[in-house]
């Protein structure tokens, strides 16, 4: 019991085992004749538990947080940042009517995008374009002005 002491004194926070011990030793050692009033001690449970999710929370959103900057770490290199911009902007137009073409004369819809050897390519019928051959959106072939 003197580890259990010294450790909170030093600490000045109780662990989740030493709060349970104590709440087992007041209900072991309390007067018979005056038990302590329940809703006491089902407010302090309810105390404990509260702050013992908060520690969790927070030890779950440093973890986040160290994974978010090992993320950036890894893609802070501009063609890399590039690569993930030109990803989103593909993600983007996937079901969506483009005109695209040198001549910018050909219409269709987006049914897939993939990166390939520094570039994006997207899927319009049966080939693939390289997004930056894209020149127009729309929702729906009809809108697609020439």
């Amino acid at each position: 019991m003197t580890t259990a002491v010294s450790a909170a004194s030093t600490s000045g926070i109780a662990s989740k085992d030493q709060f349970l011990t104590l709440f087992a030793k007041q209900l072991q050692y309390q007067d018979p004749t005056a038990p302590t009033d329940t809703d006491a001690f089902l407010a302090q449970l309810a105390q404990f538990t509260t702050v013992e999710g908060i520690q969790n929370m927070n030890s779950g959103i440093t973890g986040l947080g160290t994974k978010l900057d090992t993320l950036i770490e890894k893609t802070s290199g501009e063609s890399d940042l590039r690569t993930l911009e030109s990803i989103n902007a593909g993600a983007g137009l996937l079901g969506l009517s483009v005109r695209y073409g040198d001549e910018a004369a050909e219409t269709g819809i987006v049914s897939e995008i993939k990166p390939d050897e520094g570039q994006i390519l997207v899927r319009i019928g049966n080939n693939f374009y390289p997004i930056s051959n894209v020149t127009g959106v729309a929702y729906s072939e009809q809108n697609l002005s020439p």
